[in-house]
């Protein structure tokens, strides 16, 4: 599953450190974004406590990812 990590404020500084203990549990960091607090990356979906556990992790938002139909269908 592809995560969206938020950093919080305090922590924003530190965030290299932050993504290296995401590593360790788990995610494989795609891109650290200091400039917004942000880091990326993929893990197992069970891997989600253990992010969210990190310290100065805000929050650990999984992708949302919606499947249309072809706009030719019959239902829509």
């Amino acid at each position: 599953m592809i995560f969206t990590v938020t950093v919080d404020d305090l922590h924003r500084s530190a965030i290299q450190e932050v993504a290296e203990q995401l590593r360790s549990c788990g995610l494989e960091v795609d891109r650290v974004l200091g400039n917004v607090g942000m880091i990326t990356g993929s893990a197992p979906e069970n891997c989600r406590p253990d992010l969210e556990a990190v310290e100065g992790v805000s929050s650990v938002d999984g992708e949302t990812r919606f499947l249309l139909p072809p706009p030719d269908s019959d239902i829509q």
